[in-house]
């Protein structure tokens, strides 16, 4: 359906259209199907009797589709707001980019490797344990980060015992530096086969630290990114003595993997996240052609920073793509590549208060009325977000939670006060026929429209398939749907 060049203030209007089918429906199928019982019936008394096959033709005017298009499949998922005038505006928001915490910083998949091995040779009994040992593990987390605590949304640590020892070994693992949900810290004791240099004892473990609490502070509770490690091998006590020779040993390996925080804390260094991407733009989405000119566009672009470290962030490019005409036209403003710095959260006892910076977008102080009226159907953008520009003034109290982060909304009120010139509105609908047309012989379509908009428009249908592939044109005759008439204040009557 495209609309004439037209200027008017939209009130809640419609365009309602219907398509009929009158067909000539014959009955002669149906009847026949009765008489073919009948006449087996007579056959079987009196094969002489018959009949000749009577039908008939009857007109019937069916309703295939019905179907309104309002201003709502116009600017589809907007919020229309009607004025006290009656007049109409758009309010719309998309969001540009979320960043989570991984991408601020990253918690690496640590290993660490270390050997136990026996300093004498020596006979030991059941029960009797061999080794000992805290470890503390420095300089797990790299890149500037010091990290302090955490909590895990999901991850895993990986823990693999090699033993040379011919004696079963009861094997603990303990991890002072993970608290478990219920409280306690993680510890596992677990058994290793007897082994020997050329064919050890092996074990291997994969263990769940989701919803675990992580404390990097080590031993002093003073450092960051050291976690404690204890672990103690004993022989089992059902073992009789077991013979240690000089350089048995036992191997203890653990790594993480994949681990993703949903919280953490500490400093997290002067680092730069970028976003290069692009989001759908749904305002026009059933624009598919032609030219809209608005009277007035009130856009503001919104940074929300609710990560507690302050944030130098950059706009390097904001473009409106319209995929229909392959125009791309790039937001020209003084914000562009110029950076803003954004303060820091509060955490309000896991209430976050986010600080935020609004700028305004007028025709004044950019192109954005010939962004909009560009009719996009996806934005391209090119973010940077620097965490901690002036260092660690905040003494490694930085905090971030996953997903609450940093957001960029663009926030659009725009008057349905407009020109419009052969715009093109598109719809699709499922059509199938009823089964009350089975039998239809032939018959013509009819299309009926009732034009609420305040502009003249034509009309004209297509046939797809499920592709969407288009196989046929319905209408082939120039048509003009008259525009309803206009008040004194250029808007359409009741």
């Amino acid at each position: 359906m495209q609309g004439n060049r037209t200027s008017n203030r939209l009130k809640k209007r419609s365009q309602t259209f219907s398509l009929f089918l009158p067909t000539f429906v014959s009955m002669h199928d149906k009847y026949n199907s009765r008489l073919l019982i009948l006449g087996l019936l007579c056959f079987a008394s009196i094969y002489s009797c018959r009949k000749s096959n009577p039908s008939w033709d009857m007109d019937m005017l069916v309703p295939l589709i019905k179907s309104t298009l309002t201003i709502n499949n116009l600017v589809p998922d907007s919020i229309i707001h009607e004025n006290p005038d009656n007049s109409l505006d758009i309010i719309y928001n998309t969001s540009l980019s979320a960043f989570s915490t991984h991408t601020i910083f990253t918690l690496p998949g640590y290993s660490f490797d270390t050997t136990y091995k026996a300093p004498a040779q020596v006979a030991v009994l059941g029960g009797t344990g061999i080794t000992s040992t805290t470890v503390q593990n420095v300089n797990v987390i790299a890149g500037g980060v010091e990290l302090t605590h955490g909590l895990m949304l999901s991850g895993n640590m990986h823990l693999s015992v090699i033993s040379s020892i011919k004696g079963r070994l009861d094997f603990t693992f303990n991890v002072p530096s993970f608290t478990e949900p219920s409280g306690s810290t993680f510890q596992t004791v677990i058994s290793i086969p007897a082994g020997s240099p050329s064919a050890p004892g092996v074990y291997n473990g994969m263990f769940d630290l989701s919803d675990f609490k992580l404390d990097f502070t080590g031993t002093t509770r003073t450092s960051v990114n050291t976690l404690v490690i204890n672990y103690a091998a004993v022989i089992n006590p059902s073992e009789d003595t077991v013979k240690i020779n000089i350089g048995d040993s036992i191997r203890i390996r653990y790594s993480f993997v994949d681990l993703i925080p949903a919280y953490a804390k500490g400093y997290f260094g002067d680092t730069i996240s970028s976003a290069a991407d692009s989001t759908a733009f749904a305002l026009f989405k059933h624009l598919s052609g032609g030219n809209l000119n608005f009277e007035n566009i009130d856009v503001s672009l919104i940074v929300e920073n609710s990560v507690g470290a302050d944030v130098r962030f950059t706009i390097n490019d904001l473009s409106s793509f319209n995929s229909h005409t392959g125009n791309k036209l790039s937001l020209s403003h003084p914000v562009i590549n110029s950076p803003i710095n954004i303060t820091r959260s509060i955490d309000n006892n896991g209430l976050i208060i986010p600080s935020t910076y609004s700028i305004a977008l007028t025709s004044a102080n950019s192109n954005i009325k010939q962004f909009v009226e560009n009719l996009p159907d996806s934005l391209k953008f090119k973010l940077n977000y620097e965490i901690n520009p002036l260092g660690n003034i905040s003494g490694n109290n930085d905090f971030g939670y996953y997903d609450k982060l940093f957001k960029t909304n663009l926030n659009m009120r725009i008057p349905l006060s407009l020109v419009a010139d052969n715009l093109t509105i598109t719809d699709t609908l499922n059509f199938t026929m009823p089964a009350t047309t089975n039998n239809v012989n032939e018959g013509s379509l009819y299309l009926y429209f009732d034009n609420g908009f305040p502009f003249t428009a034509q009309a004209q249908l297509y046939l797809m398939d499920d592709n969407f592939m288009v196989h046929d044109s319905l209408i082939s005759n120039p048509n003009l749907i008259s525009a309803p008439p206009l008040n004194a204040n250029l808007i359409c009557d009741e």
